[in-house]
């Protein structure tokens, strides 16, 4: 890919671009802990529930490349500002809402804001960072969701007990109005000569000349399969707990942020593999073996009930290196520095139409195909599927 190559990496700016995609990933870890509360208090069935905690991915799902054309338009800057001000309207409008409506369409805001964070982070990642540098740098980026919904997880219990789950969300509001308030005093060109400028003159005709790049959408597909498999484990995790293992509230929480927490690792693991030279291709391909080998051990009714909590937390780590490999994959397909927006785009298309359709759809399995103890089946269906993947990757990996 040729950029402007900057002379050394800001990891001040990569670290800055990091802790906004935590604060965005915030709101998907509030709701699992939630789910229960949520339920009673509005009268949610499984499957709504399911859309409660997918519908953060609606936009995420269907404007991405939209998003990525305002990002050039905007600025990746001024655009992660406005990412939090966007999701803290939704997280306000939730604690002020008496139904399920409108606690639905403060879950749209919060999924357009989720959206402009994920393209326009690693955007401005790209920019502060040079071309040896940067498969490690977005490396790093793609520990921010796991470790934003680990820590919303961790904490929602004790909003929760206090406070309710309005409570949770009140203090998700003011985290964000915050973040804002750090990045427009952090990144502008008054304290970053480097800050990337709008691309005003980059039209719908430069933004499709960019889509007919074919290795965008085989790293939005594997993303895609990796997030049906990976975000329905989170999201139902303590859910599963609760109902199938009997766990209290906390404990549930606590061992699903240790699943969401872990997969860090596996994030920072492939980002290091990167650096070192490991194909994108086999990272991907070791990610969806991870899911196939202990899928079964979490959710197969004849599974032990000991090695439920471990072989999940072996999922997430070992699946956890997926994100990191497409993350940086797309980027390295673009032809310039203003493709990098529109190619992160497609990807984030791809993870977040997962995302979306994750949690509803193992909801359904669970409630209508025999109970929890089916749930393994999807998740090795989508690995299989991701391993033929991982072989399209390699052959265009190797054309570039």
């Amino acid at each position: 890919m040729s950029a402007t190559a900057v002379e050394k990496t800001r990891w001040d700016i990569v670290t800055l671009a990091v802790l906004a995609g935590v604060v965005s990933a915030l709101q998907v870890g509030k709701v699992p802990p939630a789910l229960p509360e949520l339920r009673a208090d509005l009268g949610l069935s499984l499957v709504g529930g399911g859309w409660l905690a997918s519908l953060l991915h609606v936009f995420a799902a269907v404007l991405a490349i939209g998003m990525s054309m305002a990002t050039d338009r905007v600025g990746p800057a001024r655009l992660l500002v406005w990412a939090m001000l966007i999701m803290a309207a939704g997280s306000a409008l939730g604690v002020l809402s008496g139904s399920a409506a409108l606690l639905f369409a403060g879950r749209a805001l919060e999924s357009l804001g989720f959206l402009a964070t994920s393209i326009a982070a690693p955007t401005l990642i790209v920019a502060a960072s040079r071309p040896r540098d940067r498969s490690l740098a977005l490396g790093y980026w793609s520990a921010y969701f796991p470790v934003g919904a680990a820590i919303a997880m961790v904490a929602a219990p004790v909003f929760l007990g206090e406070w309710g789950w309005r409570g949770l969300w009140f203090a998700d509001s003011v985290i964000c109005i915050a973040m804002a308030l750090f990045l427009w005093i952090m990144v502008r060109p008054g304290r970053w000569s480097g800050v990337p400028q709008p691309h005003r003159g980059r039209g719908l005709r430069d933004v499709l000349q960019t889509l007919r790049l074919p290795a965008p959408y085989l790293f939005a597909l594997a993303f895609f399969f990796y997030a049906c498999a990976v975000f329905a484990l989170m999201t139902w995790m303590p859910t599963f707990l609760i109902e199938r293992l009997g766990y209290s509230l906390e404990r549930a929480a606590l061992l699903g942020a240790l699943v969401v927490l872990v997969n860090v690792v596996g994030n920072l693991g492939a980002a290091w593999l990167m650096h070192r030279g490991l194909p994108r291709w086999v990272i991907i391909a070791i990610s969806f073996l991870g899911a196939i080998g202990t899928a079964w051990f979490v959710f197969a009714g004849s599974a032990p009930d000991l090695l439920r909590v471990p072989a999940a937390v072996a999922m997430s780590c070992i699946c956890g290196v997926l994100p990191a490999a497409c993350l940086a994959g797309a980027p390295a397909h673009a032809r310039n520095a203003t493709e990098v927006a529109t190619c992160s785009g497609v990807v984030v298309h791809g993870s977040n139409l997962g995302n979306l359709l994750a949690a509803p759809i193992f909801a359904t399995v669970v409630t209508y195909f025999g109970g929890w103890s089916n749930g393994h089946l999807p998740m090795i269906g989508v690995g299989l599927l991701g391993l033929l993947v991982a072989a399209a990757v390699r052959s265009v990996d190797r054309v570039r």
